[in-house]
């Protein structure tokens, strides 16, 4: 490890001469510096000494950002992708997880409004009327807690304003008849109280259709709302907000890519069936679809006293979403493998946060805190086999897996920051946390019930059993975790930190075992330590912004997820991951700004991993979702024009290859690929009204968004092509 660690010291000093050197441009905009809540109280993110990227929502508006994709794209060391809505796989310096349990937890903690969202589906919801999303980079393991292993992404909602009523409407049409319609009200209710209505829906064609029938895939409807009221009577202040949504999609279009490990007749017979046709033909079933239901409601009192603030924030959120995906994408006969897998989900959960916060002007800042965590999961996923020679016939099958699961969690926290002289501060967090989970899970073999072969992804025998009559499992962890760190301020100017963080990611059942063995036995949690240099320096009062960091993961029992063939595979190993990231952003005049990022992840497996059917060679692998170059750059050109101003913003991201899966296998290979997205708006000087116009992808660049292998071959799922739009949003009062 002592080359890793040489790399860090020669990154680190580079990062800070590079931070450290003086910068003289013009004019001061200090709005260009947006502040966050990422450690609990109102901060500019130049003084968070944490690598922490953020949106607002003029930047969210000026990007055209719809979803957490759109911000991955735009933050370095982030990655997302999607097996579908209910199941998005989201990394951060390559920490992520693609198992679907009942009983497991995403790696990437996500919050709504402060809640922790505990299913990843229920997380990744289409973006309306918010007012910042911001992305913590590496382990959060004091104020975020339990599955903050890889960051944590905190999307922050316009709340209701009774000094600014206004009501404002958006109308876009695009490409693929994309036609979306927004609405927000806002305004007081009566004296000290507020209320603010928002309002989606967003439907557009399939970019891709089947390739015998013409019926169109990955088309999608969703339709949203939000409703909020505030009060405020002397200390205490309250929020209630209730929101829903729902999402419905026409499936997905599947892409067999033959790879160098696939064997020649398979070749042959893929180019055959697929002679003609580009990535947006597929053969995938018209009649797969993807439909989510997501509901929540909250409650939140602050109560201000003279040393502190007491905050209790109450939340309810269930999600239910079900599916249908082809996994093959091509018609059997003639191709010799049908896979279909359905699946329906159902959750609820339930939190509770007692929270006091010190107030801004104590000389010591500190928060502490309760949270407590219940969760009820019902999964069901079926996958029906058709195998044809020369497989055997035991391939195929029709198997059904269930699993019940109860998710519990109650920590205890606090943090503290001393001042230890005017420059420097010491800060100091610890999080004990204990979670819980049961579950029931059965393996039904629908062919042949008490058959010698229960058919795959069940077996053969001896290790594929299925266990009709299922089987329980209970287990709880308790871990404490904890941040050490130490920021340094020599002028206003500049912010230096150095951090270690102990991150923590509770165990899991695996989802779809072969046994009723490996259905009962638990992984173990995940352990990390992350130290992190870092330096944020803002010049001329904002106007110029580069922030810098470079850390060190040593990871331990990382939860890894892999196909294998058509088995599903759960285990720990071992990684390393050593990274360098770059923000920076300049307005070069006062009508004119560019800015970019830079994320280098060197993120590989230290171990083997022991799974239920052998030792897995991970050792010396490169960590799944984990490009070692990414980079953005954008401009924004504001110019006077008529009564008014224009915008145009551009945006362009690069992202380095990276794999699919923790195999390395050549199949799951995602070669390097750029994007272009640009927006052109106008609007008077009052800003009442706005027509933009807007492009994604405007090179058509072609790049998987999933992949699953099998045979040598990925199966993919490829990114939307070029698309553009315009729209229209008017605004009254305000």
């Amino acid at each position: 490890m002592a080359y890793r660690s040489n790399a860090l010291l020669g990154a680190s000093a580079l990062v800070l001469s590079l931070l450290a050197g003086e910068v003289a441009l013009a004019q001061a905009e200090s709005s260009d510096i947006i502040t966050i809540t990422a450690q609990r109280r109102a901060q500019s993110i130049q003084d968070v000494p944490i690598a922490v990227s953020a949106f607002d929502e003029e930047a969210l508006r000026g990007s055209a950002i719809e979803g957490i994709g759109g911000i991955a794209d735009r933050t370095p060391g982030f990655t997302m992708s999607e097996f579908n809505i209910g199941e998005p796989q989201l990394y951060i310096r390559g920490v992520g997880s693609t198992s679907d349990s009942a009983a497991g937890d995403p790696s990437v903690a996500v919050s709504i409004d402060e809640v922790y969202i505990g299913r990843a589906g229920g997380g990744a919801i289409s973006f309306f009327d918010l007012e910042r999303v911001e992305v913590l980079r590496g382990p959060q393991g004091t104020l975020y807690g339990r599955n903050a292993a890889g960051g944590a992404v905190n999307i922050i909602t316009a709340k209701p304003d009774g000094d600014d009523p206004f009501t404002e409407v958006t109308v876009g049409y695009g490409e693929y008849e994309d036609i979306q319609l927004t609405g927000v009200a806002n305004g007081p209710i009566d004296e000290n109280v507020a209320g603010r209505i928002a309002l989606l829906y967003h439907e557009h064609a399939g970019y891709a259709e089947n390739a015998v029938t013409g019926q169109d895939l990955q088309g999608a409807k969703t339709i949203g709302g939000r409703g909020a009221i505030s009060f405020e009577t002397g200390p205490v202040s309250g929020l209630f907000q209730i929101d829903i949504s729902r999402d419905e999609t026409d499936g997905q279009a599947r892409i067999p890519v033959p790879g160098p490990n696939t064997a020649p007749p398979l070749v042959a017979l893929i180019g055959a069936l697929r002679s003609g046709l580009d990535e947006r033909e597929s053969f995938s079933s018209p009649n797969t679809f993807q439909e989510r239901n997501t509901y929540g409601a909250q409650a939140r009192f602050d109560v201000e006293r003279d040393a502190f603030t007491f905050t209790s924030l109450s939340s309810w959120r269930a999600t239910d979403f079900s599916w249908f995906d082809d996994l093959g994408g091509l018609p059997t006969p003639p191709y010799v493998l049908l896979v279909e897998d359905r699946a329906d989900e159902d959750s609820n959960q339930f939190t509770q946060e007692f929270r006091l916060t010190s107030n801004t002007d104590s000389g010591v800042s500190w928060v502490a805190g309760l949270f407590l965590f219940h969760e009820d999961v019902n999964r069901s996923e079926n996958f029906v086999v058709d195998a044809l020679p020369p497989f055997p016939t035991f391939v195929g099958g029709d198997v059904t897996f269930t699993q019940n699961a109860t998710n519990q969690s109650v920590a205890g926290f606090a943090q503290m920051t001393w001042p230890v002289t005017e420059t420097i501060n010491l800060t100091g967090g610890v999080r004990l946390t204990w979670d819980s989970k049961e579950i029931f899970a059965r393996g039904i073999d629908n062919d042949t019930p008490g058959g010698p072969f229960p058919g795959i992804p069940l077996g053969p025998p001896p290790l594929g059993v299925s266990f009709p009559g299922g089987v329980t499992g209970e287990e709880s962890w308790t871990e404490p975790t904890w941040r050490l760190a130490a920021d340094w301020r020599p002028n206003d100017n500049i912010l230096a930190y150095a951090s270690y963080d102990r991150g923590y990611k509770s165990g899991l059942y695996p989802s779809q075992a072969q046994n009723a063995g490996q259905a009962s036995t638990p992984l173990d949690p995940e352990i990390l330590d992350n130290f992190e240099i870092g330096l944020k320096t803002n010049w001329d009062n904002g106007r110029f912004i580069l922030n810098g960091s470079a850390f060190f993961t040593d990871y331990q029992d990382l939860q890894v997820y892999e196909l294998l063939g058509l088995a599903l595979v759960t285990s720990n190993a071992d990684a390393e991951i050593f990274g360098v990231e770059i923000e920076t952003q300049a307005r070069l005049t006062d009508n004119f700004m560019v800015g970019g990022t830079y994320a280098y992840l060197d993120a590989e497996y230290v171990s083997d991993a022991q799974s239920a059917i052998g030792v897995l060679p991970y050792n010396g692998n490169q960590l799944t979702r984990a490009p070692e170059n990414k980079y953005t750059v954008f401009a924004q050109l504001d110019a006077p024009i008529g009564p008014g101003y224009a915008r145009l913003r551009t945006d362009y991201q690069h992202t380095g290859e990276y794999f699919f899966d923790p195999s390395n296998n050549p199949e799951v290979l995602v070669e390097s690929y750029s994007s272009v997205d640009a927006r052109l708006s106008w609007q008077p000087m009052d800003e009442s009204w706005e027509i933009a116009l807007w492009g994604k992808n405007l090179g058509d660049e072609t790049y998987p968004l999933h992949i699953i292998k099998n045979n040598g071959i990925g199966f993919n799922v490829f990114a939307p092509p070029r698309t553009w739009g315009a729209s229209l949003r008017v605004r009254f009062g305000g």
